[in-house]
C-alpha cells in the first residue's frame, strides 16, 4: 500500500479527501495536518511515501514545505495542490520539487491515480 500524507488548512476538504481515498485498496492515508508544521511533525514519524500537499496555507506555504519534506526525506514524493489556476503556482511547486501539480476542482477524478504515479516514480512503496 501507498503510504499518504494529506496537508491543507481546510479540514472539510481534508476529511473528503480521506473519504475519497479510503475507497481505493492502494492507499493507506498515515496522516492528515493542517499546518506545515504539524505536517512535518507527522511526515517525520510517519515517512510517507506520497505528501499531498496544499500550497496556499497560512504561515510556511506549499511551496516552503515541499523543499523541506523532500530534503529532510522525511516524504518521498510531493504532490501539490491548489484551488487556484495561477500557471506559476504550478511551476513553482515544481520547481520546489513536487512531483505533479494538481487543481482541487478536478482533483476527486484524478488523485488516486496521481498518487500511485508518484510512488511508482522510484517504483518503491513502504508496507
Amino acid at each position: 500500500m501507498i503510504r499518504v500524507l494529506l496537508v491543507d488548512d481546510e479540514p472539510m476538504f481534508l476529511a473528503a479527501l480521506e473519504a475519497l481515498l479510503a475507497t481505493d485498496d492502494r492507499i493507506h492515508v498515515v496522516g492528515m495536518a493542517d499546518t506545515a508544521l504539524q505536517a512535518l511533525e507527522i511526515a517525520e514519524a510517519q515517512h510517507p511515501d506520497v505528501a499531498l500537499v496544499d500550497l496556499a496555507m497560512p504561515g510556511l506555504d506549499g511551496f516552503e514545505l515541499t523543499r523541506r519534506l523532500l530534503r529532510d526525506r522525511s516524504a518521498g514524493h510531493v504532490l501539490a495542490v491548489s484551488g487556484l489556476t495561477h500557471e506559476r503556482d504550478a511551476e513553482r511547486a515544481l520547481e520546489a520539487g513536487a512531483s505533479a501539480f494538481l487543481l482541487k476542482g478536478g482533483l476527486y477524478n484524478e488523485v488516486a491515480d496521481a498518487i500511485v504515479a508518484a510512488s511508482e516514480q522510484t517504483g518503491e512503496a513502504r508496507a
